[in-house]
């Protein structure tokens, strides 16, 4: 597993149901800090850390190549 460096920014996400979605939202000034524009797609991914607690990862550029995840 890669190293992973934190930013020192972090922030609360609410879970947000509507119909047969779930949403999680960004922190906008993460938004604005990063350049996303509304209906970029970000990509995302469910994982353990070391504990086994699940994290998700998600790409905020949506540059990754995705071929490297199918298993």
């Amino acid at each position: 597993m890669k190293k992973t460096k934190f930013l020192g920014i972090g922030w609360k996400s609410k879970i947000l149901i509507k119909r047969a979605t779930a949403y999680i939202s960004i922190n906008k000034l993460v938004v604005n800090g990063c350049g996303l524009k509304k209906g970029q797609e970000l990509h995302s991914y469910l994982a353990e850390d070391g504990n086994n607690n699940k994290i998700v990862i998600t790409y905020l550029n949506g540059k990754v190549d995705t071929n490297k995840f199918k298993v």
